[in-house]
């Protein structure tokens, strides 16, 4: 919402009967890295006895009311952009089912470890007419959340970025519960020649994905230098247009 992070609370489900305290130790230290990084102070925190792990952070931010991103405002014309891979649901499900290699799950962890601190940067440096991040709802769900009923937006097959690996596991039966939740809520609002992996994978549901944002397309050469200035990846995946409206064509 182009708000910079201040500060951070630990929030912690952990049985100290049950796990290794070791374990809990390293999951702190995971999250005061990513805190360090972010540039955020950490004040405290609140734990809970419970025998399922859990952990996450209440952060607040500051941004100025005239300037708070909304993930409404785009425009037809408008470029959609992505700023990480789809597929963390699918390899999420390979991981429970142990099938998942090494190099497959340490490069899925080191995106999804990444923040989307330098993909703000980038949108904020921009005509940025809207943004949210993908996340429980896939990229149908958040998509159709920033054009309502009012717009409609073209969505590019082969210009998604996807894990290479979560088109195998994919077509093996590796989809998570909320892929299939999603895709049977947000199905009406997609219009698709046909029902492939790329039809499927826009209604994974993400953890900790990417922004998507509705730039300008008068900025696009602006975006891309900011964007090489931060090392930040991002692809152009379509456009918003005026209809059909509260639409989602996949192309």
């Amino acid at each position: 919402m182009g708000a910079v992070p201040k500060t951070a609370l630990n929030m912690v489900c952990f049985s100290p009967k049950r796990f290794d305290i070791q374990i809990l130790k390293e999951i702190i230290r995971g999250g005061a890295d990513k805190i360090r990084e972010a540039g955020v102070s950490l004040l405290g925190g609140h734990s809970v006895d419970d025998e399922e792990i859990k952990y996450g952070l209440s952060v607040t931010g500051i941004v100025h009311p005239d300037k708070v991103m909304l993930n409404e405002g785009a425009l037809p014309g408008d470029l959609l952009i992505l700023t990480k891979p789809l597929g963390t649901g699918i390899l999420g499900t390979a991981i429970k089912g142990k099938a998942l290699n090494e190099d497959a799950l340490g490069n899925l962890l080191s995106v999804m470890a990444r923040l989307n601190k330098s993909a703000s940067e980038v949108m904020l440096s921009v005509r940025t007419h809207a943004a949210t991040d993908v996340t429980g709802f896939g990229l149908a769900g958040h998509l159709k959340e920033m054009i309502k009923e009012t717009l409609g937006v073209e969505v590019y097959r082969e210009k998604l970025p996807y894990f290479k690996d979560a088109v195998e596991f994919a077509s093996t039966g590796f989809l998570s519960g909320g892929l299939y939740r999603n895709r049977d809520f947000y199905r009406g609002h997609v219009v698709s020649s046909r029902e492939d992996f790329f039809y499927d994978i826009i209604f994974d549901p993400q953890t900790s994905g990417g922004l998507l944002i509705a730039l300008d397309p008068e900025d696009e050469e602006k975006f891309a230098g900011k964007a090489a200035q931060l090392q930040a990846e991002y692809w152009i995946i379509g456009k918003f247009a005026k209809g059909p409206e509260g639409k989602i064509t996949l192309l």
